[in-house]
């Protein structure tokens, strides 16, 4: 019986160190990302994967961006029909521009605030 339950607590040991994130892997394809757009169309919640459709900041022109890692779309409850939502390259923070507020959105990973 003690054998059943040494080998139940490896395997439960290794599945739990399988299951955490490689933050510092990961670092560099959220530094990659970029978008800075003025949000003319409601994020759509129906899907996993968040598509933002605007017009681009600097050019006005029509633009899409499409965050495929599922960061930006936990705070899709924040983004609103005329804010400006900015993710530089380079930068690890998401910026949500509203007419009286601004809102930061730094990366996190296991609990560490990543610049």
């Amino acid at each position: 019986m003690m054998k059943k339950i040494i080998i139940l607590l490896l395997v439960i040991s290794l599945l739990s160190s399988c299951l955490k994130p490689d933050c510092e892997g990961i670092v560099d394809f959220y530094r990659k990302q970029e978008c800075t757009i003025i949000l003319e169309k409601e994020p759509s919640t129906s899907q996993a994967y968040l598509d933002l459709y605007g017009a681009d900041m600097n050019t006005g022109k029509p633009c899409h961006c499409k965050d495929n890692s599922r960061w930006w779309s936990t705070f899709s409850d924040n983004m609103s029909v005329g804010d400006t939502l900015i993710k530089r390259k380079g930068e690890l923070v998401f910026y949500i521009h509203k007419k009286d507020t601004i809102l930061s959105f730094p990366w996190e990973c296991e609990g560490k605030v990543y610049k």
